[in-house]
């Protein structure tokens, strides 16, 4: 929001703004002087009128208005764009910088990418067999308590969900919260880890960006050789003698 004092012009927020975003103006003046219009002219950065506005002060001396910076227009000039404003005697300009695309959305909690420990090696490559921590350290940035659905998804490179496991928890104003979930892969291969916060699981609105993180799963041969001694030991205490027939013969 920009905001003029007298003869000159203060930002009241960021300066940047994204294509599509609207450019709110606030304003007080030094003396309203009846029947006369404050004028706001908008110049691009090619220094050609954008758009012109008029707008009658209040009685407070006082003054509000707006403009929106067009989405879809591939011609748009972006930078250093030149809002100039004058009433009466008093005149003041301000530089805003226009920036193309969309603006990214704010969201009320943050999560990093998460972070991938094996429980009993956390400094070697991960196996088949590992038990994996997967730790996420999430934010609340309202200044009230919400309500979250932690949530993580493992999924193979077909695409298949492999893992699916959340949290619900209600987080402070401001908190922050490690949330931790285990994982044993049971297959090598190349895995893509996900986390999501929502507000709810049934018509769920993010809050936050999701993350994600790829991964290589690595045969471990102490592991499938313990298994194979398992099922094996198994299957001789099950079927008795006639397993052992079956593999002497």
């Amino acid at each position: 929001m920009l905001q003029i004092a007298a003869t000159r012009l203060y930002i009241k927020s960021e300066t940047d703004y994204y294509t599509g975003e609207i450019v709110k103006i606030n304003g007080s003046l030094p003396a309203v002087e009846n029947g006369h219009e404050v004028s706001i002219i908008v110049k691009d950065s090619n220094g050609e009128t954008f758009t012109k506005l008029r707008i009658k002060p209040t009685v407070d001396n006082k003054f509000t208005t707006h403009f929106q910076i067009p989405l879809y227009d591939k011609l748009l000039p972006t930078g250093k764009w030149t809002i100039n404003i004058s009433y009466v005697i008093w005149a003041a300009k301000v530089d805003i910088n226009v920036l193309a695309g969309e603006k990214r959305p704010v969201y009320s909690v943050t999560i990093p990418k998460p972070e991938l420990v094996i429980a009993s090696a956390p400094t070697r490559d991960i196996r088949v067999g590992d038990k994996i921590m997967i730790i996420s350290e999430v934010k609340n940035n309202e200044e009230r308590d919400q309500r979250i659905f932690y949530i993580v998804q493992v999924k193979d490179d077909l695409g298949s969900t492999i893992l699916l496991d959340w949290h619900i928890r209600t987080l402070n104003a401001e908190e922050m919260i490690r949330f931790s979930v285990s994982w044993t892969p049971e297959s090598e291969g190349e895995y893509t880890l996900e986390t999501f916060i929502w507000d709810d699981i049934k018509n769920p609105t993010p809050l936050s960006s999701s993350q994600s993180v790829s991964l290589t799963i690595e045969v471990d041969t102490a592991y499938c050789s313990c298994r194979h001694e398992f099922v094996y030991s198994r299957l001789k205490a099950t079927m008795g003698g006639i397993f052992e027939a079956f593999i002497a013969g």
